[in-house]
């Protein structure tokens, strides 16, 4: 994540198997300024991109974490109407409702000034300037929603913000019946090449970790526990494989049904 402006700097795993939802994502955050139309780092700081609500939707983001005078994710997603009864579809829906104000405010009085805002250290035009994975479990099972807000760079104005359903899955989307994985993270990256087919880290990692990464391979449920452990392993191996994007710490949280999601922060 990137304060200031905004930004992306974030590898992000969801996971689901059976009634288990695991949300994981590393620690790092950029603060940055605008040197020359570009944006340029100034410092790295760790930042919370996982946040339980009334113990029981769990919201990730990856984006712009914080810009100042204007929006911190973690102050404006507590400061949202979402109560203890609130569905995990409601909680998508105020969020996609709310943030959509926040971000074209703030954009119109860049526009005012003169300048486009920029979104991104990595200049990529394709992604998005904020978005939201929401989680939990209903009655009928897990579900997680992706809350996305894009920027129309030709009209130089945001889009609606949208919702995508996650999870479940979407008939005819995929093959996988008994685990989803959804992941963020560097091309080329650690698990970039861990899911690439016969690839050595591959190999490594199915005899370091077989139960955790033939799950994911060959579509195998895991409780939990199993659940934490792969994503401690997919963003641990992300972090290791590119330290200058991503850092400790990371956050691991999980949702099961008739218990409040817990969250694990592992320094290393």
């Amino acid at each position: 994540l990137l304060y200031s402006q905004s930004g992306l700097a974030t590898t992000l795993v969801v996971l689901v198997s059976g009634n288990s939802i695991v949300f994981g994502a590393d620690g790092k955050g950029v603060e940055t300024w605008v040197k020359h139309s570009h944006l340029a780092p100034i410092r790295s700081e760790s930042f919370d991109k996982i946040m339980i609500i009334n113990n029981r939707i769990v919201v990730s983001t990856i984006g712009a974490g914080r810009i100042e005078g204007v929006y911190d994710f973690n102050a404006w997603i507590r400061s949202l109407p979402i109560t203890n009864t609130t569905s995990v579809e409601r909680a998508a829906i105020i969020i996609k409702d709310k943030c959509g104000p926040v971000f074209t405010s703030w954009w119109n009085r860049q526009l005012e000034r003169g300048q486009t805002p920029i979104m991104n250290l990595s200049g990529d035009k394709s992604l998005s300037l904020v978005s939201y994975y929401v989680g939990g479990n209903e009655f009928a099972g897990p579900i997680v929603y992706l809350v996305e807000l894009y920027v129309d760079w030709t009209k130089k104005r945001l889009k609606n913000p949208t919702i995508t359903t996650l999870y479940p899955v979407a008939e005819g989307v995929s093959q996988f019946k008994h685990i989803f994985i959804h992941w963020t993270g560097e091309t080329g990256g650690g698990m970039d090449r861990l899911f690439t087919q016969d690839s050595d880290i591959q190999r490594k990692y199915l005899k370091l970790y077989n139960r955790e990464i033939s799950a994911v391979l060959f579509d195998k449920s895991l409780d939990v526990d199993a659940l934490g452990n792969l994503a401690t392993i997919l963003l641990r191996l992300e972090i290791e494989t590119n330290p200058k994007r991503f850092s400790f710490p990371m956050t691991i949280c999980s949702a099961v049904p008739g218990q409040a999601p817990s969250c694990t922060i592992y320094e290393k």
